[in-house]
């Protein structure tokens, strides 16, 4: 499976159930990036599920993980009835980022395809999320921004790039900005995926290599030795990538770039103190305290900072910590949006 489909496996339209939601696409026009480049006849992809209050009220907004698309999140059954997105009591407005293959990416877009597509920045997927709920889909205000993993990271920016537009904020996974270790591993990728492409090798061996690399942070080492005997190994990594080879390395370069250049304290705010004054969310973080792929410090510390709800998951799952735990922490998001 595709690396981020691992992170979860274990016009509006009031759709009843989700799997009558399709996928949507929207043109937002020229979109001007934060690196000062424009993104030409940008599009973002959505699905909605559930039905929308008169008075708009009952609005979440779930955003996509790394290389992770709307569709990912309604396979693993992340939004329906009674699931962590509730679409029996909210209106769940879900958005691909850009650079996932859906929304505007290297793969896809038209006028800037592949190594011409121009880089895009977590701040930058945020904008194109706004430009679609408020001009496209007539929301100004949402109950809620939640994500998982990159979507966290969408969610921490959100909440100082747009302070007012949600009452909540829902950061699973996610961080505020890298930690060095996190960096490491990123740009080890980049370099590796850098170094495949010039070498000419084709794009599914490139993705293949990359989501086997991508299990030494997904999973703990004790979950290695404790789940996986070595004679298991070459199983689990087959299939753990059976399906990597359908990705594209253009998009996944392109979102990881963004994760690399993340963070929300340095993007258009002086220091730290300004970005905590301007937030005005209710924050719930919740996080594995083993997670080798997004470090849990630099949120842990957000969450203390604002004197907001953080709740870290004890689990050998690693960044899979919240799919292992997920009962408890679909329990979790429904009491804190409902308080």
């Amino acid at each position: 499976m595709r690396l981020l489909t691992w992170i979860l496996v274990l016009a509006l339209a009031c759709t009843p159930a989700v799997a009558d939601s399709p996928q949507q696409l929207a043109s937002i026009g020229d979109l001007k990036l934060s690196s000062g480049d424009t993104l030409l006849d940008a599009r973002v992809g959505f699905r909605t599920a559930g039905t929308l209050n008169p008075d708009k009220s009952n609005v979440i907004v779930f955003l996509t993980w790394f290389t992770g698309t709307t569709g990912s999140l309604v396979k693993w059954e992340k939004i329906g009835p009674g699931k962590l997105a509730d679409s029996d009591r909210f209106y769940v407005i879900a958005i691909d980022a850009l650079g996932n293959g859906v929304s505007s990416s290297p793969s896809n877009s038209p006028q800037q395809s592949g190594k011409q597509f121009p880089s895009i920045s977590i701040a930058d997927m945020v904008n194109s999320q706004y430009a679609l709920l408020t001009q496209h889909l007539g929301i100004s205000r949402a109950h809620a921004v939640m994500g998982i993993s990159m979507g966290g990271m969408q969610t921490f920016r959100w909440m100082g790039q747009y302070p007012g537009f949600m009452n909540k904020a829902i950061a699973i996974d996610g961080s505020p900005a890298p930690t060095s270790y996190d960096l490491l591993q990123w740009r080890t990728h980049e370099t590796a995926i850098l170094m495949m492409q010039e070498a000419g090798i084709g794009n599914p061996d490139i993705m293949k290599f990359t989501s086997t690399l991508s299990l030494l942070t997904l999973w703990t080492p004790g979950y290695f030795v404790e789940k996986i005997t070595p004679d298991a190994l070459p199983e689990f990594i087959a299939d753990s990538t059976q399906d990597s080879g359908e990705g594209n390395a253009n998009d996944y370069l392109a979102q990881l770039r963004a994760m690399i250049s993340h963070d929300v304290y340095a993007a258009n705010y002086d220091d730290e103190k300004s970005y905590l004054e301007r937030v005005q969310a209710d924050l719930l973080v919740i996080g594995t305290t083993d997670d080798h792929m997004v470090n849990q410090t630099p949120g842990k510390k957000l969450s203390r900072s604002l004197n907001e709800d953080h709740v870290a998951l004890e689990s050998n799952c690693g960044h899979l910590g919240s799919s292992c735990e997920s009962d408890r922490v679909t329990t979790t998001v429904h009491e804190f949006l409902g308080q």
